[in-house]
Order: structure tokens, then C-alpha cells, then sequence
């Protein structure tokens, strides 16, 4: 009998584990990709108050634009792109059409600064 209870208390002990494992490195990509989003809004060029609070001031769904980003195919030459490298264009990133929508139909755009780029970081 306490055989049986003890493999219960260690099943019952590493599903706890692996299920706080999970929702943490789910957590953490959720972070990153909340992280990317912005500052791929900033490329496109839209101001820091939108893009930081685009739930509430934007017509587009988020849930879609952050599942699409979760789903990138290439979230690597979207990093390098951000970080500023040689990447030819941003066409890899699935959410391009909705973030040139926004700009064309809102009056969230930045005024050019030479300091706008996209290896710009956001680390305030």
C-alpha cells in the first residue's frame, strides 16, 4: 500500500512540475513576442503610445496579430531585422499588411527621426 501511494505522490508531484514548467515558458514567450510586436510597430512607424497600448487604440485584432507572430515561420531574420542587421525588407513578417493598414488609416505615425531604426531598442 505505501508503494502504491508513493509512485501516486511522485506522479502527482512531477505533473505539478511539468505544468508549472509549461505555463512559464509559455509566459516567457508571450513576453518575447509581445517584446517583437512593438518593436516591429515602431519600424513601421508607429508611435510608442499606440504601439505599447494597441489593444485599446487600434481597430485590428491583437489576438490574431500576436497569434501570427507566436506562429512566424521565421522569427530569427525578424530578430536580425529589429536588431538592426541586413535584412532585406520586412516582407517575412506575417503581420506587415495589418501594420501598413493601421498607417494609412490612423493618425499614429511618427515623424521621421534619425534615430528611428530598427535595431532601435526598448529597454525604458
Amino acid at each position: 500500500m505505501y508503494f502504491v501511494n508513493s509512485h501516486i505522490t511522485i506522479a502527482i508531484y512531477l505533473a505539478v512540475f511539468l505544468l508549472v514548467t509549461a505555463a512559464t515558458f509559455r509566459w516567457q514567450q508571450s513576453k518575447a513576442v509581445k517584446r517583437r510586436i512593438i518593436r516591429m510597430m515602431l519600424t513601421f512607424g508607429i508611435d510608442e503610445r499606440t504601439a505599447r497600448n494597441a489593444d485599446a487604440l487600434l481597430d485590428i485584432d491583437m489576438n490574431a496579430v500576436r497569434r501570427r507572430c507566436r506562429r512566424c515561420p521565421s522569427p530569427e531574420t525578424c530578430e536580425r531585422y529589429l536588431n538592426g542587421e541586413t535584412v532585406p525588407g520586412n516582407d517575412f513578417c506575417p503581420n506587415a499588411p495589418q501594420f501598413a493598414a493601421v498607417l494609412e488609416t490612423r493618425e499614429c505615425r511618427l515623424r521621421y527621426a534619425p534615430g528611428h531604426r530598427p535595431g532601435r531598442r526598448l529597454d525604458g
